[in-house]
């Protein structure tokens, strides 16, 4: 039987996931898996499978709760295997801990039994991804602690202290844990301050294009003289532009999808920003990657 090692990845939404994807495959060697259920490693083949039928026999409504009892995308390279989560956003916690207790639970007794799985996960390590918006990652790596301290009073899960590293704000170990927040600097800002940036690089005239419009139609509160948060404004500018870029390419598309499909973005643009290269170089680190 194959032994694996696995990374969960919580996202705060689409966007995120697109990112991260971008990373797996363009600058960390990664390839997306069509695996069925039965085909995962032990828990997660098991875990998947049942958390479908125990939802599905639930007065659910049509979104399914956002699916999230299943993983958006899994990447695997050797023996290491990554699940993408999308966690809602920072007001999901409860979903995430639910998560995780029925993980830590199968994943405690595949060690054992791993049952009929042709593979099983022998070490799990789990990332969290937010936004530094405005109150920068400092703050987000003390309320990431706090609200993931106990999972299910499991004595499997520990939390120790965070080991911020020197070269890079924002990013904190602790563990098998890990945390990583976006935006301009690790004090403030979102993951559109990360994107536009190579947008701009290999589309300058279409993105120029793109935010004259977007500030034309609408009114932007990002200054701080309104009533609305300038960080998360900016946030939501920024998005603007970029998904109005991609509606040639992808017409009526979000912003995830023309991250994903659109190749606005070259290869070498994307693996040369300096921030992608700072978060590869943190998973790198962070899972033993050779």
């Amino acid at each position: 039987m194959g032994e694996v090692n696995a990374l969960l990845v919580f996202c705060e939404g689409a966007h995120d996931i697109a990112f991260v994807q971008q990373v797996l495959k363009v600058c960390l060697g990664f390839t997306r898996t069509q695996w069925k259920f039965s085909e995962h490693p032990a828990p997660f083949n098991q875990l998947f499978s049942t958390s479908v039928k125990n939802y599905a026999a639930q007065d659910l409504s049509l979104d399914m709760a956002r699916k999230f009892f299943l993983p958006d995308s899994v990447w695997q390279k050797d023996q290491d295997m990554i699940l993408l989560f999308n966690s809602g956003g920072s007001t999901q916690v409860a979903k995430v801990k639910e998560l995780l207790g029925k993980f830590l639970t199968l994943f405690k007794q595949c060690q054992v039994f791993p049952g009929q799985a042709t593979a099983v996960v022998r070490q799990a390590s789990y990332l969290f991804l937010y936004d530094a918006d405005d109150v920068g990652a400092a703050a987000w790596f003390k309320k990431i602690k706090q609200d993931f301290a106990v999972i299910d009073d499991e004595p499997s899960w520990t939390f120790g202290e965070w080991d911020v590293l020197p070269n890079n704000p924002f990013g904190a170990v602790a563990g098998d844990k890990a945390a990583y927040i976006w935006g301009a600097s690790a004090h403030q800002g979102t993951l559109e301050d990360v994107l536009l940036p190579m947008f701009e690089v290999d589309r300058q005239q279409l993105m120029a294009d793109a935010g004259a419009f977007v500030d034309s139609a609408f009114q932007w509160d990002v200054d701080g003289r309104g009533k609305k948060d300038p960080i998360a404004e900016m946030g939501k500018r920024k998005k603007a532009i970029i998904t109005c870029a991609g509606q040639r390419k992808k017409p009526g598309s979000p912003m995830s999808a023309i991250l994903d499909q659109a190749k606005l973005i070259t290869d070498s643009t994307f693996a040369n920003n300096a921030a992608v290269a700072l978060f590869a170089d943190f998973m790198k680190k962070f899972m033993a990657l050779t």
